[in-house]
């Protein structure tokens, strides 16, 4: 499950200053939160601990909010390359994450691409 959480760090990245939906602070720190949420109301605690993970969900969000840098996000460091932010598909993200059943959580293949597929749509190329 860490490493699930891991690579949601990693795929879930935000930026820019958006005009219809949320900024990329603000999807950062909501996704965080969702994702340390479902964990956190899926697993037990036993389980929390078994996979080495921080002993609240309070303690989740503050760890991977610093993770992910959410305090900094911007339209301009976020995505990589030519890719542009898309505020609507972050707001989507969150929303998606917010909904993940505890089967979807608690799969160990899980990936956030496929089980909120907007997460993959943040940072678009070509548009």
């Amino acid at each position: 499950m860490l490493r699930s959480i891991m690579m949601m760090v990693g795929l879930v990245m935000f930026a820019g200053c958006p005009s219809d939906g949320v900024s990329p602070k603000q999807a950062c720190e909501d996704t965080a939160s969702a994702e340390c949420e479902r964990v956190y109301a899926c697993l037990t605690p036993q389980e929390i601990m078994q996979k080495m993970l921080p002993e609240s969900e309070a303690a989740c969000v503050t760890a991977l909010q610093a993770n992910r840098g959410c305090a900094a996000q911007t339209t301009k460091n976020a995505c990589t390359g030519n890719a542009k932010y898309d505020a609507s598909e972050a707001a989507k993200c969150s929303d998606q994450v917010s909904g993940l059943a505890c089967s979807q959580v608690r799969d160990p293949f899980f990936d956030i691409k496929t089980e909120a597929p907007a997460c993959a749509n943040i940072c678009k190329t070509g548009t």
